[in-house]
């Protein structure tokens, strides 16, 4: 499996590697470090008018860089034969999608940056652009656990489509799960638009509960046959009702999860900004790591 492993200035490394090393299985993949070196703000390029700030800048930036890459790679070498590097120059979340997409990167993993609300709502983050855009499985570390601890406890949202079912196939081959051991909870959320329960009448909006109650009962059923497949004895099914997002984010924090797992839904750039996407809250807000899973345009 082919892994890209953007990292940057800010976060530390051994945190960001540990979480990688504990999710995924790494023995036979080839990792790319992957530094993007951003255009310098408009402040900066003020400055570099006085002198050579900007020879000084870009040289301080790539040693740093380059010492990144060394401790990550001397922390990989012992879990994964094939790590190397590259740096590049652009805007981050559009360079890290074009390197994972021109490349044929499997998955992309990336911490999550610390964004105000104000930042967060008119620009986004670098993780929250590459989980919307970005190809193949994106997977978000969030840190804080020792790199010995096992996946005890994943999370998997089903909702009948096939990206979901997709996402259930990739669970055993692209992360560190034990088929014995490991706990899979699969979870479906009955929802029903608030605006069809507005001008809908009670009855009608009963019997349409039970009738997708009864599909997601189903669909549960058709993941737990996935699984089974997959030699996977430990799996519990739950329904919900209510908001996707909020429902799975609350069943994370409540085992607690290890890792949550879903498909992404194909949505356009407008439906993005107007409504946003189940999986990309999920992601933004769960309490544990969380892999975004695409399909390929060979299984879509």
């Amino acid at each position: 499996m082919k892994i890209l492993l953007p990292l940057d200035l800010v976060h530390p490394v051994k945190p960001t590697v540990d979480e990688l090393v504990r999710l995924v299985p790494l023995e036979n993949a080839e990792v790319l470090l992957l530094y993007v070196k951003e255009e310098l703000p408009a402040y900066e390029k003020l400055v570099e008018a006085i002198g050579d700030f900007q020879e000084d800048w870009g040289h301080q930036l790539e040693r740093r860089a380059k010492a990144i890459f060394e401790e990550a790679s001397a922390l990989l070498r012992p879990h994964c034969p094939r790590v190397s590097t590259e740096i590049v120059m652009g805007p981050a979340a559009l360079m890290i999608e074009t390197v994972a997409r021109d490349e044929r990167f499997e998955m992309t993993a990336l911490t999550p940056g610390a964004h105000g609300k104000i930042e967060s709502f008119l620009l986004g983050s670098v993780s929250s652009n590459v989980v919307k855009h970005g190809p193949g499985t994106v997977t978000i570390l969030r840190t804080g656990k020792p790199v010995e601890a096992p996946l005890r406890n994943i999370v998997v949202g089903v909702d009948g489509s096939p990206q979901s079912h997709w996402a259930l196939e990739q669970c055993a081959r692209q992360f560190r799960t034990s088929a014995a051991d490991t706990q899979v909870t699969l979870i479906h959320v009955v929802a029903v638009a608030d605006v069809m329960k507005l001008i809908s009448p009670v009855e009608y909006i009963s019997a349409m509960e039970n009738n997708l109650l009864l599909e997601g009962e189903t669909f549960l059923a058709e993941g737990k046959r996935v699984l089974a497949e997959q030699g996977f004895t430990r799996v519990d099914c739950v329904v919900k009702f209510g908001d996707p997002a909020k429902e799975m984010i609350e069943l994370a924090q409540s085992l607690p999860a290890d890792l949550v797992v879903i498909g992404a839904q194909g949505r356009t750039a407008v439906q993005h900004f107007l409504l946003g996407s189940v999986s990309h809250r999920i992601a933004m807000h769960s309490p544990c790591s969380t892999a975004v899973v695409k399909m390929d345009q060979g299984h879509a």
